[in-house]
């Protein structure tokens, strides 16, 4: 009787929970992301959900914008900009007889109405009740230049009257103008990213075939916006870290590069708390803060159902002053507004105060926020950060260590390790004391002769592993001797090459897991056994089947033995002081970061060197052939990669066209 009951209260908190689940996941037709714990992309409750769909009278609209309670749309069907007014629901028109294609809008602080129209090739300027008070057309500054077209397409307004214009098919950056529309320059260009191929391009082609290369020029920016302080934001579709920037008045990007971004962003939007909104052509919403970090990613694309909350074709976002999200859908020319959940209410304030450094007046805020989801990454930010405030060292290391913050974890490791030594300086003084004294009175003992001074051990009989290892350490003393031995007596075998090759593997997993993430990243100890494998022994392959090569043409005089120890003895600096350096770390902070980074530029160093002298020794090379030696073992691993390239894909090439032929086969047997 009793295991039955106990079986119903264990369905029944089985269903209870599940229930739970069911109802705080389901009221949104999409699923809300954040950037969790380990810096993995985890599933949250809703931050934001849909609740109304703003049906208008016109098919094509290509941009909204939000201010004053109004809901501006730039209606290009009816070539007119429609203030609707979401309070009495009502609707005024501006422009009417004088735009041709808005495409752009954007609403001052004062009221006025600025429209980028395409086909008129101008950019207007009217007041909150239609009059028009100014027209931007091509401007005649050299500076501009004949050969850019001016075709706004989205337009933004700063505080000092100044008009910044993005323009189809200028890639100079963003065409600013003065109150008055005088031309003033170009501001905020995209930097062209130049690629591997293009740098070989230029180093091989002739100076013909250079000319026929189209000059690379950098992606025009999307969309804009402009924030509370005045700071200009571009967004570009095309780009994926720096997609989102953030200008200061030189017109330097002080945006930090985004860890999660999308390659389709297409217009962006700021809330009066300065958070940021970026719209993806796949309906994916991205919520940042100022620092760049990603609050939410939420929403998608639906063709064959007509869900709230999801888009067919989404052109263009702008948010309310108290936090809601208006989507258009180009598609139908309708706007889905989205607004915050508790959760989304909650973190976008806590965010806010932790970007404004007021972590002791957040922190009720995060403990909530910590009780609803403990899967929130920047909660342990922020709480590291009360707790380092409240001089809670240990909490606070704890605390950032799950948010993986680099700075607050040397920062609280740096208040523990003091800790740690103030604790032991007056052990470790009492021992060293006690040490002293010991030592005194035994020489003194030992002088009168009432204790006997203990013989020196025996020298340990020679054997086949120590020879390997004496003849091995040899080339860290003497690496002429070292190869001389090897040639031609033989002194390190075979095996012992092999069995150094695999220390090396050993010594890089144990590294990960005894050294410092400050040093070794956060994420060190989740180790991918195969590809650390391939990452350690893909150079050395490279390098000793290239230098091999290369050397029976050149008449060097190693063997593949030698090349094949001799390299791998070249590296033993790093193979004896690598795993003592990676447990140094761990009692190092940021702060001392130059130590590691001095140690183990000495290692590499050190071992460089060492090869440089055992491949000249061993092919009984001069200097410079073995400079020569060294380059052409460099362009034959280039080779090697290149080859292997290829042959993998033409092995996987097969390999998928004999699958698709057995497929068919299959297919048609089980037709007949």
């Amino acid at each position: 009787m009793k295991l039955s009951a106990m079986r119903f209260v264990l369905i029944f908190c089985f269903l209870f929970s599940l229930l739970f689940t069911l109802t705080l996941f389901a009221n949104t037709p999409y699923y809300t992301y954040t950037l969790g714990v380990g810096n993995n992309i985890v599933r949250i409750q809703d931050a934001f959900e849909p609740f109304e769909k703003l049906i208008f009278d016109t098919s094509s609209v290509s941009d909204i914008f939000w201010k004053f309670g109004k809901l501006y749309l730039a209606d290009t069907q009816n070539a007119v900009v429609v203030v609707f007014d979401m309070g009495s629901r009502t609707y005024s028109y501006i422009g009417e007889g004088q735009l041709l294609n808005p495409e752009g809008i954007y609403v001052d602080d004062n009221g006025n109405v600025y429209v980028a129209d395409s086909w008129g090739q101008s950019v207007y300027k009217f007041s909150n009740d239609g009059e028009l008070l100014l027209t931007i057309t091509k401007p005649e500054s050299p500076i501009y230049g004949k050969s850019n077209d001016f075709i706004p397409l989205k337009v933004a307004a700063d505080k000092r009257g100044n008009i910044y214009v993005v323009c189809q098919g200028v890639t100079n950056g963003l065409a600013v103008f003065n109150s008055e529309g005088r031309f003033l320059s170009f501001f905020g260009a995209n930097t062209p990213k130049v690629t591997l191929r293009m740098v070989l391009q230029r180093l091989v082609f002739t100076e013909s075939q250079k000319a026929q290369l189209l000059r690379i020029r950098p992606p025009s920016p999307t969309s804009l916006a402009i924030d509370s302080v005045n700071s200009v934001w571009t967004v570009t579709q095309g780009l994926f870290e720096d997609a989102i920037k953030r200008f200061n008045v030189a017109g330097v990007n002080v945006y930090p590069s985004l860890a999660v971004s999308d390659v389709n962003f297409i217009d962006i939007a700021l809330d009066s708390l300065g958070n940021v909104y970026a719209l993806s052509t796949n309906g994916m919403i991205y919520t940042y803060d100022l620092l760049g970090n990603l609050i939410f990613a939420f929403g998608g694309q639906s063709f064959y159902e007509n869900r709230l909350g999801l888009f067919r074709t989404p052109a263009a976002i702008t948010v309310s002053e108290d936090g809601k999200i208006f989507v258009l859908d180009k598609e139908d020319g309708s706007v889905v507004v989205l607004r915050p959940t508790k959760f989304g209410s909650l973190v976008l304030k806590g965010v806010h105060y932790y970007n404004q450094g007021m972590y002791m007046e957040s922190e009720q805020i995060w403990r909530e926020i910590k009780q609803m989801n403990s899967a929130f990454a920047l909660t342990y930010r922020v709480l590291g950060n009360v707790e380092f405030k409240k001089e809670n060292y240990s909490t606070a290391f704890e605390y950032f260590r799950l948010a993986q913050d680099s700075k607050g974890y040397s920062d609280a490791f740096w208040y523990i390790r003091n800790q740690w030594i103030q604790r032991i300086v007056g052990p470790i003084f009492v021992l060293v004391v006690a040490i002293a004294l010991f030592d005194l009175i035994r020489t003194v003992l030992i002088r009168q002769g009432i204790i006997q001074k203990g013989e020196r051990r025996k020298k340990l009989k020679d054997n086949w592993i120590l020879r390997q290892i004496k003849y091995t350490i040899l080339f860290l003393k003497n690496p002429f001797d070292g190869v001389y031995e090897l040639k031609k007596h033989n002194s390190i075998s075979f095996v012992t090459g092999i069995i150094l090759y695999l220390i090396l593997y050993l010594e890089n997993i144990l590294i990960r897991l005894i050294g410092s993430p400050l040093f070794f990243g956060f994420g060190a100890k989740r180790i991918d056994f195969l590809n650390l494998f391939v990452d350690t022994y893909r150079l050395f392959f490279l390098f000793v089947l290239g230098n091999f090569l290369v050397s029976e043409i050149s008449e060097g005089e190693g063997r593949f033995k030698d090349i094949f120890i001799g390299t791998i003895v070249s590296f033993l600096p790093y193979i004896l002081f690598s795993v003592p350096i990676a447990l140094i770390t761990n009692i190092l902070t940021l702060n001392e970061s130059f130590i590691y980074t001095f140690s183990m530029q000495v290692i590499w160093g050190w071992s460089l060197i060492l090869l440089f002298i055992v491949i000249a020794q061993i092919h009984n090379f001069s200097f410079g052939e073995t400079v020569k030696n060294i380059l052409l073992t460099i362009f034959a691993m280039i080779l090697i990669t290149i080859l292997i390239a290829i042959v993998s894909i033409l092995v996987r090439e097969e390999i998928s066209f004999f699958t698709s032929v057995f497929e068919e086969l299959i297919f048609r047997a089980k037709v007949r």
